[in-house]
């Protein structure tokens, strides 16, 4: 177990690492230009109906050094068969303006699975296309995760957020997570 979380350390760090490495990449006028940028700084609270059961989502994002962002979540899941579990990830990552309105963005995410039987730690690299256009957010996403102790695993998201106002959104979205894939109905508070 000790060995698990050292290895996950390792990877965060090697991640950070080579995030930080592409900082370069990118502007000064854009990292002044668009700080605060709320697709990644908000809280929110989403319900999943997955192939066996429904889940809880309490999920985050904090910019904490334009254009680097950190994120998570807290995922409950009860299964058709009367069980519940948890997941619980982190995501480090970096994000890049393509165009107006247009951002791509890059991560490594590691966390905690319980699968019933099975707990599992995870880590993987996801990436993500967000599109505003007026008071629209379309999105979409592909990642990869290994389960130190059940294999590993393709994801994907896609989506959109309707923003109310400049601080509250609400979305709907169709999402592959540790329980499967299925509809996503969430809504947020931006900062």
């Amino acid at each position: 177990m000790k060995l698990q979380h050292s290895v996950l350390s390792v990877a965060l760090l090697t991640a950070g690492l080579a995030l930080a490495g592409t900082a370069s990449a990118q502007t000064q006028q854009n990292q002044t230009q668009h700080q605060g940028y709320a697709a990644y700084n908000y809280f929110g609270v989403g319900v999943a109906d997955h192939d066996g059961g429904d889940s809880i989502v309490v999920e985050g994002s904090y910019e904490f050094k334009s254009p680097y962002f950190v994120s998570g979540y807290y995922r409950n899941f009860d299964n058709d068969a009367g069980s519940s579990s948890d997941a619980l990830s982190i995501k480090l990552g970096r994000y890049f303006w393509l165009s107006s309105g247009l951002t791509a963005d890059v991560g490594v995410r590691a966390g905690h699975v319980d699968f019933g039987s099975v707990d599992s730690n995870f880590w993987g690299v996801e990436g993500n296309l967000r599109q505003r256009i007026d008071q629209f957010e379309f999105y979409g996403g592909i990642g990869w995760i290994d389960y130190t102790d059940a294999g590993s695993d393709n994801q994907y998201q896609f989506g959109v957020n309707y923003y109310i106002d400049s601080n509250l959104s609400v979305g709907v979205g169709y999402q592959d997570s540790e329980y499967g894939d299925g509809v996503r109905f969430r809504g947020s508070y931006h900062f």
